[in-house]
């Protein structure tokens, strides 16, 4: 069995209370007084690869950990009830004031959040999307330090502290580059 990275923090269980949760998986804990599972499931997060009528891509430095200080993609997790559309378009307008267009899948990546000690395993779905601004939008300072366009040939994949972000950053400038040359 993989080691769950969590067996040291979770020790109660939230059904009964026990204090003998023991690790049933990578993924769940279980109770052996009241035979509760408690599942680790994926938490679900959105992040939008924006571009401009320039078709320059949206980077924004984080103003929190983890990784703090470092480049990512504007997006951020879900709230309950919603859809990744509606995240994407809710988190943009909160951290960017920014509304954007032509929203459409792109990839999903697997990602470890390690935030106040406790490692969550999230999947970040990206999209890439448009938006009609051309100026660099003004950035909520509480999550983000900064936010600006760059060119591609500005864009350094390993810049991007999260994982999920540095594999989708580096699929989207694959795929770019595949576009313009096929293009030639």
């Amino acid at each position: 069995m993989q080691s769950n990275p969590n067996h040291l923090i979770f020790k109660h269980c939230p059904k009964c209370g026990n204090n003998e949760l023991l690790p049933a998986s990578v993924k769940s804990f279980r109770c052996p007084a009241c035979d509760f599972v408690f599942y680790l499931n994926p938490a679900a997060a959105v992040a939008g690869l924006v571009m401009n009528a320039d078709g320059e891509l949206l980077v924004v430095t984080r103003n929190r950990d983890p990784a703090k200080g470092t480049w990512d993609l504007p997006g951020g997790f879900l709230d309950p009830g919603e859809t990744y559309e509606q995240g994407l378009r809710r988190e943009l307008r909160e951290e960017l004031n920014l509304d954007i267009f032509a929203l459409r899948y792109f990839c999903s990546a697997p990602n470890e959040y390690d935030y106040g000690g406790v490692v969550y395993s999230t999947v970040d779905v990206a999209f890439s999307c448009e938006t009609s601004l051309s100026s660099t939008p003004q950035a909520d300072m509480d999550e983000i330090i900064s936010a600006r366009f760059l060119p591609f040939s500005e864009i350094k994949v390993e810049n991007f502290g999260l994982s999920s972000i540095r594999m989708i950053v580096a699929e989207f400038y694959n795929k770019i580059n595949m576009l313009k040359f096929s293009w030639r």
